[in-house]
């Protein structure tokens, strides 16, 4: 199974100069975010040579503008994709998609979206005092791999309900774990979770935070990968 990461961006730069946040291809067919700017993921899209068509499912981690930017330019280019969205996702964002026709799966649980490809299902947390749904992705080989859009529930709770749920080792965590307002205690301590979690792999991005990825890539060393646009994964 190959992850292809379409859009990312963590630096304040490419924040400025080409948007915010994460978009990832998994195997050809389903597109875990959209990033902000629509315009940077129609390009990085068509620079992969990715058929738009071919692309079936879209699901959307939460609904923070920085991973939703470009999911109308995916409904307009193609409205047959099915959308999987939180159940706590906003009835207004819910209608906008269904305005284009395209079904929505609205997900409460853990649910298999394609042969072992799964949401996590919606947890819960808050973001400026107000309720804030997310879902992860767990893809299931001989072992996990879990991608998170911005995990603002808690990396670590995320994957200890990832092991509560899928009985595997968890090879790899790839995306934004959130760190950035962290204290370097709050993020060492994070980094132990990982060891003492299992994880073999990690691949921080995004709203991760420069200091928790030079700390994870201490920790993880040669289990380190580094994420830009237009990484290749095999998994």
């Amino acid at each position: 199974m190959e992850i292809r990461i379409i859009a990312e961006a963590s630096t304040e730069l490419e924040r400025i100069s080409i948007g915010w946040g994460v978009s990832f291809l998994i195997d050809n067919n389903l597109l875990f975010d959209t990033f902000s700017n629509e315009t940077v993921l129609k390009k990085n899209l068509l620079d992969a040579s990715v058929d738009i068509e071919k692309v079936k499912y879209v699901v959307i981690s939460h609904e923070h503008w920085d991973h939703i930017g470009g999911v109308w330019y995916i409904l307009r280019e193609n409205p047959t994709v099915k959308v999987f969205v939180c159940e706590g996702f906003t009835g207004e964002f819910k209608k906008k998609i269904r305005g284009f026709g395209a079904e929505i799966v609205e997900i409460k649980d853990p649910t298999e979206i394609k042969d072992s490809v799964f949401t996590t299902g919606e947890i819960l947390s808050t973001y400026n005092n107000k309720p804030l749904p997310e879902q992860a992705l767990v893809i299931k080989n001989d072992k996990l791999t879990v991608i998170t859009g911005c995990a603002h529930p808690g990396i670590t709770k995320i994957l200890e309900k990832v092991k509560e749920d899928f009985p595997y080792p968890i090879g790899l965590v790839l995306g934004g774990f959130h760190l950035m307002d962290k204290s370097e205690i709050e993020m060492q301590k994070i980094v132990e979770d990982f060891v003492n979690i299992g994880v073999e792999k990690v691949a921080p991005c995004h709203c991760t935070g420069e200091k928790a990825v030079k700390l994870f890539q201490k920790e993880f060393k040669e289990d380190f990968i580094e994420i830009k646009s237009g990484v290749k994964l095999k998994i």
